[in-house]
């Protein structure tokens, strides 16, 4: 568990630095906003390719193989878009990125979630996700600094340098995998409610890409913020995903998985509309955008054990179509975000948001179904 968390911690950092930082990066490219948009765009569609990566690379469900070569993608990725320092390698590195962490993701979440039961496994997984905020917490002002004093590619030299470590130490932190002809399961057959999850996963994702991806060109562009105080915004933003993670970590198993993810949908819409109203003013759009990002951590982070049980023979493999389901939402909302904003300004973005998380409560509460196994055994 140590192992996994302290991995998915760097691997989150690099993936969260780039949203505040998105318009230094891009300056540092000499390309547009949209542009470097569109490079967040190719990482996230990259996923898309996770099943196969499962399939192949993971062979199936083997937990370790699958995390060691996923942890190697991404070093390489962040590696290849340090040293080439052009629209073109970055792209590439970007695609490496996009590969690497939604294959570790499905390792790191079945490896966890195959030892632990079902009516707590919410709480486990929670640990694993508060490196979600602890990545924009601890990477956002680390980068910002790196950037500043370095240039862009600091950051991801350190990326490729950390990940690449926790991919060589693989094989003596994990389990090994079991033999092959043990791992042999059904195939993930999707009924409506297996199916009805990814779409709402795929929808809120979208959702909440559609925003986060220009809150940094939000802040500088509208408030004149420097890196260090993008860096320093960032921090309230983790601390509110936090929040988020720490509430399923402490009411998911209680309550129910799907109740949760119910809750954090109708806050995030909330917090849209609200940060659309307020986004004139530095600290009520920061509060604003705050209840955004817990309400959408608390949707995906319960969303993850709901999931978990959906093909417990096929854990790992439905879980992969989960990341495909969480890449299509993220790539439209990286595509079209940029274009939106500058459109009509945060305004676009925000409305855009509510109206898909809206779309997203309708399709889970009439489509996808409470878990038989969600309350605890009786005695």
């Amino acid at each position: 568990m140590g192992y996994l968390t302290a991995s998915r911690l760097v691997v989150n950092t690099a993936f969260r630095f780039v949203f505040p930082f998105l318009p230094a990066i891009a300056r540092g490219l000499g390309v547009s906003l949209e542009r470097a948009g569109l490079l967040l765009s190719a990482r996230s569609i990259s996923g898309i390719a996770t099943p196969l990566v499962v399939a192949t690379v993971g062979r199936g469900e083997r937990r370790l193989r699958l995390a060691g070569w996923s942890l190697g993608l991404f070093a390489v990725g962040a590696a290849v878009t340090a040293a080439t320092g052009v629209y073109a390698g970055a792209l590439v590195g970007f695609v490496l990125l996009g590969l690497g962490k939604p294959g570790f993701d499905a390792a790191a979440q079945a490896y966890i979630a195959d030892r632990t039961p079902y009516h707590r496994r919410a709480r486990y997984l929670s640990v694993l996700e508060l490196t979600w905020a602890s990545g924009l917490l601890l990477g956002a002002p680390a980068a910002g600094w790196l950037i500043s004093r370095f240039g862009w590619r600091a950051p991801f030299w350190w990326v490729a340098i950390l990940v690449g470590l926790a991919a060589a130490l693989a094989p003596a932190s994990l389990d090994r995998d079991r033999p092959a002809a043990e791992q042999e399961g059904a195939a993930t057959k999707l009924g409506r409610s297996a199916t009805s999850l990814l779409a709402v996963v795929a929808l809120f994702s979208l959702a909440a890409e559609l925003t986060f991806v220009v809150f940094g060109a939000w802040l500088e562009d509208r408030f004149a913020l420097s890196l260090t105080a993008l860096g320093v915004a960032s921090l309230v933003v983790g601390l509110a995903e936090l929040s988020g993670e720490a509430a399923v970590l402490v009411f998911a198993d209680r309550i129910g998985k799907r109740r949760m993810v119910v809750a954090g949908l109708l806050a995030s819409g909330f917090g849209y509309l609200m940060l659309g109203g307020l986004g004139g003013s530095l600290v009520p759009g920061i509060a604003a955008l705050s209840l955004t990002f817990i309400g959408f951590e608390v949707t995906i982070v319960s969303a993850i054990p709901l999931a978990t049980e959906v093909a417990p023979a096929a854990r790992a493999r439905y879980l992969a179509l989960l990341m495909v389901a969480i890449s299509i939402g993220r790539a439209a909302g990286d595509a079209v975000g940029p274009a939106l904003f500058r459109w009509h300004g945060l305004a676009a973005n925000t409305t855009a948001s509510a109206a898909v998380t809206a779309i997203a409560l309708t399709g889970l509460l009439r489509w996808t179904a409470a878990e038989a196994r969600e309350l605890p055994p009786t005695r």
